[in-house]
């Protein structure tokens, strides 16, 4: 059953400001992909519910979206704990298709799988769209702005490593029903140092050891907070429907 969200107001619009990351280590230079105008396009495209207002909540839309070397954004898959469905379905198709500024090593733009959210307020003390670099799992850690791992598509990515296993059938990303869910902990020169399963029942045990496999040979532009590279949590998270 789904739950509801309570999240509080952001705060002030200074928080919401992501700063521009670029980052040397020992072997290269980093730059995530970021939003570009993306913020004013979705605003322009998504009607915000008016119960929302009569509620004065604040909701948050959870989407990953690979992010060509071209910027463009594609395999956008979004997910909506609130239970706003029509939110969720118009944040994923206003997505689809638009141009971030893409993420590059060593000034060379490269594709990449961007985990991050929507959120939407009808509360007068901040904007009614506000996008951020993360999924919230480490808001606590970093704050509200700091830049997830991106998984480098021009690399051998975990996902694609676990789909070619014939008896592969969770899907990427969060979904309703069960879920596996493997950490690596990604090192400032987006290596991955160490994997972790934190989830995994029954039939999703099996898959579980299979992304820990791939996982370790994955690629990142690492995470940033403000303008240094950072050791990192990344999740890859397999969702099997319920009616499987």
């Amino acid at each position: 059953m789904k739950t509801l969200l309570t999240n509080k107001v952001l705060g002030s619009l200074a928080i919401l400001a992501v700063v521009l990351p670029f980052s040397s280590s020992a072997s290269s230079m980093y730059q995530p992909a970021q939003f570009g105008d993306a913020v004013d396009q979705v605003s322009q495209k998504v009607v915000i519910p008016e119960e929302m207002r009569q509620e004065q909540r604040t909701i948050s839309v959870y989407c990953q979206a690979d992010i060509a070397a071209t910027g463009v954004t594609s395999n956008v898959s979004c997910f909506d704990k609130a239970a706003y469905d029509d939110l969720q379905g118009q944040t994923q198709r206003a997505i689809e298709g638009l141009s971030f500024a893409p993420a590059q090593v060593d000034g060379t733009a490269v594709p990449v799988r961007m985990g991050f959210r929507v959120v939407y307020s009808r509360n007068d003390s901040q904007p009614n769209v506000v996008m951020l670099p993360n999924l919230g799992t480490l808001q606590r850690e970093y704050g509200v702005s700091y830049v997830a791992p991106q998984e480098r598509l021009d690399q051998a990515d975990w996902y694609s490593a676990y789909a070619a296993d014939g008896s592969a059938n969770g899907k990427p990303f969060f979904n309703e029903g069960q879920l596996a869910r493997v950490v690596g902990e990604v090192n400032a020169d987006g290596e991955v140092s160490s994997v972790k399963t934190v989830e995994a029942r029954g039939r999703t045990r099996r898959d579980a050891k299979v992304v820990e496999g791939a996982l370790k040979n994955s690629r990142f532009i690492p995470g940033f907070v403000g303008d240094d590279a950072v050791n990192m949590h990344y999740i890859a998270v397999l969702n099997y429907p319920e009616n499987d």
